[in-house]
């Protein structure tokens, strides 16, 4: 199974790694990446796992939880990021796009990341929108990538 953060690597030797806590997140993108990841196979513990010490505080892993299993991912496009420069905190900016109560989204996010005892972890996202999209017709190409027609893949 490829993973689905979309790196095209078999997910065992990506994604899985950093959630199975076998090798930690190198980067704020590969965190990221990972936490994409979670949310498709819905792994709401790791998801509140990595967030920053301070944003747990904010968050219920209950309202993870039924987030991860009401919504169904379907495709991730990192956009571009940032580096820790000057006491700037790094940043990925990406778009996902996914389904919930049967209808298609795109999220767009600038999601900010600090490093604490020597993990990278997530703490909020900016430049938030979220864009409902047109279902694809009968014979247009999935949102998921797949390259099969809507009708033949997430369509069924």
């Amino acid at each position: 199974m490829l993973c689905p953060c979309g790196t095209n690597i078999e997910y065992n030797k990506c994604c899985e790694t950093i959630i199975s806590n076998a090798k930690k997140a190198r980067s704020p993108e590969q965190l990221m990446r990972s936490r994409y990841t979670a949310y498709a196979i819905k792994n709401s513990q790791y998801i509140f796992n990595t967030y920053s010490s301070a944003s747990q505080k904010k968050q219920s892993l209950q309202e993870i939880d039924t987030w991860a299993k009401d919504t169904q991912w379907l495709n991730l496009y990192v956009l571009g990021g940032s580096e820790y420069i000057n006491n700037a905190r790094p940043t990925v900016t990406f778009e996902a796009i996914y389904k919930n109560n049967g209808s298609f989204y795109k999220m767009r996010e600038k999601s900010l990341f600090v490093k604490e005892n020597d993990h990278w972890r997530y703490v909020d996202g900016s430049d938030l929108t979220f864009d409902e999209l047109n279902t694809p017709k009968r014979n247009d190409v999935c949102f998921c990538s797949s390259g099969k027609k809507y009708k033949k893949c997430c369509g069924k």
